[in-house]
């Protein structure tokens, strides 16, 4: 399992290196078409639409940093509240139902991919199966970052 780990986090830095070239791509295509717009007077036909996609792939590739990272939102109050074997139960709940909506977004991005292989975006023209196989794989690594979450926090539990 430790191999498995350790090619995960490799997997995950190769990630970081994608969202920050989305996230810088989304940047530039944002400033270029408020350039166009303002200066030269003349919109871009695709800037918006790309700009969209690049946000969704910063978000759904960065999903799994943040479960990677224990960054979901959640109430430190109640959790002060409760006694250890409470708060190791609701730990589970999370846990749990984190991975149930990951799995139904996999479920459900697999779907889309082949919907989406029917489709082209309408301003790029590119198939929306790209699009939505980024929300498949996205999904498929906060899977995989909530199961190893899982796993260390109960191996250590054990111990």
């Amino acid at each position: 399992m430790e191999k498995f780990i350790e090619c995960f986090r490799k997997i995950q830095r190769v990630n970081r290196i994608i969202i920050a070239l989305a996230l810088l791509a989304m940047i530039a295509v944002v400033f270029l078409q408020t350039f166009c717009r303002f200066v030269i007077f003349q919109s871009l036909t695709w800037s918006e639409e790309l700009s969209r996609y690049l946000f969704v792939v910063v978000i759904v590739l960065g999903i799994n940093l943040a479960a990677t990272d224990k960054l979901f939102v959640r109430i430190e109050i109640i959790d002060g509240y409760l006694g250890k074997g409470a708060r190791f139960i609701l730990d589970v709940i999370r846990k749990l139902v984190a991975m149930y909506v990951s799995a139904v977004f996999v479920y459900s991005g697999f779907q889309l991919v082949r919907i989406g292989s029917y489709q082209i975006s309408p301003a790029m023209s590119i198939p929306m199966s790209l699009l939505y196989a980024t929300i498949l794989i996205g999904f498929v690594l906060n899977f995989i970052a909530l199961y190893i979450d899982a796993y260390q926090h109960f191996t250590k539990e054990e111990e």
